[in-house]
């Protein structure tokens, strides 16, 4: 099933941003240079490396376009 919650993403934005979840697992480990954007739960559910972004929430499926203009940032 969907699940959701809200939480600050501090590199994304100051405000909570809506994570929305469906089937989605976790990532265990990260590599030396990951950035660890987000944990839920203890478990890592956002991270990037360089220009490569990875979630295991949907920010697609919100209206907020947050994460959205973080992805087209960072590859500028």
């Amino acid at each position: 099933g969907v699940q959701t919650c809200a939480l600050p993403i501090s590199e994304v934005s100051d405000k909570p941003f809506p994570l929305v979840f469906i089937r989605a697992p976790w990532i265990d480990s990260v590599g030396d240079n990951v950035k660890i954007l987000c944990k839920l739960n203890g478990h890592i559910v956002a991270a990037r490396e360089n220009n490569m972004l990875v979630t295991s929430f949907h920010p697609e499926l919100t209206k907020n376009l947050d994460f959205h203009k973080y992805f087209i940032n960072m590859i500028k």
